[in-house]
């Protein structure tokens, strides 16, 4: 699975301006990722909770390339 071009977006801008930022950034996507999943497990079910777990994942790892 890959990032939404939106997430990759903020991610790239937040990037440029510092670690801190991005890092400040990456927390606060995830929280809503995983919220956001939480709201809806109880109608989608276990896949959708996976599925956000793992780009929650994505997004803890993505490092700018050089």
């Amino acid at each position: 699975m890959t990032l939404p071009e939106l997430y990759l977006e903020g991610l790239t801008q937040r990037a440029l301006r510092g670690p801190e930022s991005l890092n400040l950034y990456k927390l606060g996507l995830i929280e809503a990722i995983l919220k956001d999943s939480l709201r809806a497990d109880a109608e989608e079910g276990a896949a959708a909770m996976q599925a956000a777990v793992r780009t929650a994942l994505e997004v803890a790892r993505w490092e700018m390339r050089p």
